[in-house]
């Protein structure tokens, strides 16, 4: 039977961010990653043409996926920072199918508290899409910019072997070097301390809403 991981992500940055540890300890551990990403984050550098951006970071997320095995990147290519008003029909229809054929141990997708408008539209689509499955899908969720926790279940992952590479992969975005550099610092104290409560060096958690 095939083990796969389902990332859906608002941005291309997203998951690497907030669980790439966990990515690469899934991925030695046999399990494919399927990556949904919403948008490409075209808006992030607004003094330059949105092709030009938009066309870096795919080619940037596509190394990544090539470096560390990743086995599919799915892109919806909605507007950035418009995510909520283009999330159709259409798209749901497109995530519910992608859901149906790859039948995920594990979702993870971003949390609703998350400061960023766009992770929270993809949250809510997430959510709308799995409650109307008749098949039960369990469902995780990281935290990008939000620092507060949740009174929620936890799944805590030991990435103590895999947390300096995580920090080599979230470099490779090097179109997104300002805000991948004002997160080292927060991801690196966050994997810390998770680790000490945790009994380990590093590690990521995720809350648990089905």
């Amino acid at each position: 039977m095939a083990k796969n991981i389902l990332i859906i992500c608002a941005h291309d940055d997203d998951g690497n961010i907030s669980m790439g540890g966990s990515i690469l300890k899934y991925i030695d551990e046999g399990y494919s990653i399927i990556q949904v990403i919403f948008s490409t984050g075209e808006m992030s550098h607004p003094h330059l043409r949105k092709s030009v951006i938009s066309k870096t970071r795919k080619k940037e997320t596509e190394e990544i996926a090539k470096k560390i095995g990743i086995k599919k990147l799915i892109y919806f290519n909605l507007p950035d920072t418009q995510v909520k008003e283009n999330i159709d029909s259409n798209i749901k229809d497109k995530l519910r199918k992608i859901i149906q054929t790859y039948k995920p141990n594990k979702i993870f997708t971003v949390s609703i508290k998350d400061t960023h408008p766009d992770h929270r539209a993809v949250h809510k689509a997430v959510i709308e899409v799995v409650n109307q499955l008749k098949t039960h899908y369990p469902i995780y969720t990281f935290q990008i910019w939000n620092i507060f926790s949740r009174n929620l279940p936890l799944l805590q992952i030991d990435i103590s072997d895999y947390f300096e590479e995580k920090i080599r992969i979230m470099k490779m975005h090097r179109s997104q070097w300002v805000s991948i550099y004002l997160q080292l610092l927060p991801v690196y104290i966050r994997a810390r301390l998770n680790g000490l409560k945790y009994h380990c060096k590093y590690a990521e958690v995720f809350y648990k809403l089905k």
